[in-house]
């Protein structure tokens, strides 16, 4: 029965990664951010038997032991190491993650109300009108953290998506962007802290080992988020193979390398 049990909450895992991948061809009157809200990921597993889960998301490599682990407000590059050193108990290590996403988020409020003040916010101009207030700040908090909330690479990014924008063969690739990968990451990331907040102290020990599991998986696809969406920027600054100036050339590296979670490449 446990064996039983167990099969199909690493299908319910299987069955939210793929969809996070492939929805990204649907159209977009037909996208909801809120598809794999309900998905239940976290009861009664082993974590240990659903790492072969994230093979390609290797969450023990390339710890740089030069890594300064205790400046989190740098945002997450080095949250591996700092969570891979977390001594303690399960409850604790989750305990103090959740501390430092608490101070992260107070981070976000104060670097994204300073970005509308100084007029560079630009994500309203490509969500959907029946986006959610409360999704428009996910979303604002995982693009403008991944670009370091700094003012030319919030500019950069605005020029491509305005570029792509101009075809509309790219909307379901721009949707994808924004709402299967960036918001699709920071819903499951701020669950997994109300989770922390709200249920710590009634969860079973395999629920709580299930629930730093999946935290760690989501934490290693914010920064996969993170780096593409540098690479990207850094590509076009360059005019590498000519995106800076040919649409379509920018349209496939866009494709390639940001639109959609199968497209992010492991951090070695």
């Amino acid at each position: 029965m446990k064996k039983e049990k167990l099969n199909r909450i690493k299908l319910n895992i299987i069955a939210m990664i793929l969809t996070l991948i492939c929805t990204s061809c649907a159209p977009f009157s037909k996208i909801d951010p809120k598809a794999n809200e309900n998905t239940n990921l976290g009861k009664n597993t082993n974590p240990e038997k659903t790492t072969n889960l994230r093979k390609n998301i290797d969450l023990e490599k390339n710890t740089n032991p030069e890594e300064n682990t205790q400046n989190f407000e740098d945002e997450f590059d080095d949250f591996r190491s700092y969570y891979e050193n977390l001594m303690g108990t399960t409850d604790s290590k989750l305990k103090e993650i959740g501390k430092k996403l608490e101070t992260q988020n107070n981070k976000y409020n104060i670097q994204i109300d300073k970005i509308t003040k100084e007029q560079l916010d630009f994500l309203d101009n490509f969500v959907s009108h029946a986006t959610l207030e409360n999704e428009k700040m996910l979303l604002k908090k995982m693009i403008y953290s991944s670009l370091d909330y700094k003012k030319e690479n919030i500019e950069t990014l605005k020029t491509i998506l305005e570029t792509l924008k101009n075809n509309h063969e790219n909307t379901n690739m721009i949707n994808s962007f924004l709402y299967y990968s960036a918001l699709g990451i920071q819903i499951h990331l701020d669950k997994h802290l109300q989770s922390i907040n709200e249920e710590l102290e009634t969860q079973s020990k395999e629920d709580l080992e299930m629930l730093l599991e999946l935290l760690k998986f989501e934490l290693q696809l914010k920064e996969m988020f993170k780096k593409g969406l540098k690479e990207t920027l850094e590509a076009y600054r360059q005019n590498t193979n000519n995106i800076k100036d040919n649409a379509e050339a920018l349209a496939e590296h866009f494709n390639k390398y940001c639109q959609s979670l199968d497209s992010f490449e492991p951090i070695y």
